[in-house]
């Protein structure tokens, strides 16, 4: 399970109607996050559910979620 911080930013996403697919565990990737507007809105992101400081990749998911223009 990814730290409080990451779940805070996935849950952000979730409310600006992301989806979001958890993987099967493998490697380091946690989950992917599709935009509501498709591939060409934004391409699909990865979360990483054990990063060496959660703080920041919370804070990529927040950049591709301000980024968006579906969301934005």
């Amino acid at each position: 399970m990814p730290p409080k911080e990451i779940l805070a930013a996935i849950r952000e996403l979730q409310v600006a109607g992301w989806r979001i697919q958890v993987t099967s565990g493998r490697a380091h990737a946690y989950a992917r996050a599709y935009c509501p507007g498709g591939p060409d809105c934004c391409p699909p992101l990865t979360v990483y559910g054990t990063p060496r400081v959660p703080e920041n990749e919370a804070a990529k998911i927040r950049r591709a979620l301000m980024r968006c223009e579906y969301a934005g």
